[in-house]
């Protein structure tokens, strides 16, 4: 038995799909957000919808690839493992010219299309909160709703513009969330 509700799954599919799509590796909480304005569901996608949220608006505003910076090679450890990283460079600067290295394109086939996109730090937390919301609402299991009360929780840059751009606020958006979960449980 999951604790998630089978229209939270629907958020979580609908987030996956649109991670997939944009090509990222990462289910960030903007896919998420997506995922509940996607999804027809009373508790995220109505407060959303009434608020002019949208997720045709949402999707405008997240960017087509949404990778995670990669991390840099460290010389110092390369070097523990036996690896000259100064001499790699060279080689490569040497053999196809000065910052090959950074520029070549990935011709590996897409990681997406080989498994799942991972839940982001952020897209983590926001589960975390809703759970922590549902047990303080003494509810059963997650909702969309509750979903989206975690991502309003987590207090996210994206997430507080594309309220803001909807002229409404936090605070209101949440009011209108508890009110539907409210008329739901």
């Amino acid at each position: 038995m999951s604790i998630f509700a089978e229209s939270s799954k629907a958020v979580f599919f609908q987030a996956q799909d649109l991670a997939i799509e944009l090509g990222s590796r990462y289910l960030s909480v903007g896919h998420l957000l997506y995922g509940c304005a996607e999804v027809r569901d009373e508790t995220a996608g109505g407060p959303l919808r009434e608020c002019g949220i949208t997720a045709v608006a949402i999707r405008r505003i997240l960017p087509r690839t949404a990778e995670q910076p990669a991390e840099q090679a460290d010389p110092e450890v390369l070097s523990s493992i036996g690896i000259d990283y100064g001499g790699v460079r060279a080689a490569g600067d040497g053999t196809f010219g000065a910052g090959a290295l950074e520029s070549a394109p990935d011709r590996r086939v897409s990681i997406t299309r080989t498994c799942p996109p991972t839940f982001t730090p952020n897209a983590k937390r926001t589960l975390e909160l809703s759970l922590r919301t549902a047990q303080e609402l003494h509810h059963h299991h997650i909702l969309p709703g509750h979903l989206l009360l975690g991502l309003l929780r987590l207090d996210d840059e994206l997430v507080s513009n594309i309220i803001e751009q909807s002229c409404t606020t936090v605070a209101a958006l949440s009011a209108a969330v508890l009110t539907s979960l409210a008329v739901v449980v």
